[in-house]
C-alpha cells in the first residue's frame, strides 16, 4: 500500500514538472490582452505575407502554436521573443516540440526534428521563417 502511495506522489510531482506553468501563462495572456486580437487573415496580411511566409504555414502556426502554448496567437507579434517575452518553455507542455514535429509531418510531410535548432529560434518571426523554409523544401522536393 505504501508503495502505491509513493508512486502516486512521484507521479504527481513529475506531472507538475512537465505541465505548463499556468500562473505564467495567465500573466503572459494578461500582457497580450493589451493588444488587438487579429484574425488569421489579418495576422497573415499584417506580418507574414510581407515576409514571404505562406498562408498555409501561417494557418498552421496560428492553430498549432496556440494549442501548444495556450496563448492567442492573433495577439502575438513577430518580434515577440519566445522565452523572454512569451515564456514559451514555461507556458507549453514539456513535449510541445514533439507535437510540433508530428503535426508538421502530418500537414506537410516533412520531418523537422533533424534540423530543429532551438537556439536559433529567438522570436516568433524566427520560428515562422524556419517552418516556412521547411515547408518550401518539401514543395521543391516534390517538384523535382
Amino acid at each position: 500500500m505504501w508503495h502505491r502511495f509513493k508512486n502516486l506522489v512521484v507521479s504527481l510531482k513529475t506531472y507538475d514538472a512537465l505541465s505548463p506553468d499556468l500562473k505564467v501563462r495567465r500573466q503572459v495572456n494578461r500582457m497580450l490582452q493589451q493588444r488587438p486580437l487579429l484574425s488569421l487573415n489579418q495576422w497573415f496580411q499584417s506580418f507574414y505575407q510581407p515576409l514571404g511566409i505562406t498562408y498555409t504555414v501561417t494557418d498552421f502556426a496560428y492553430v498549432h502554436l496556440a494549442r501548444y502554448s495556450g496563448l492567442e496567437l492573433g495577439r502575438v507579434l513577430p518580434t515577440d521573443r519566445l522565452d523572454e517575452d512569451l515564456h514559451w518553455t514555461q507556458v507549453c507542455w514539456f513535449d510541445w516540440q514533439l507535437n510540433l514535429y508530428d503535426d508538421f509531418w502530418q500537414q506537410f510531410g516533412v520531418d523537422i526534428s533533424d534540423c530543429w535548432d532551438e537556439s536559433a529560434l529567438l522570436t516568433i518571426k524566427d520560428l515562422m521563417a524556419f517552418l516556412n523554409a521547411c515547408s518550401t523544401q518539401a514543395d521543391s522536393a516534390l517538384s523535382e
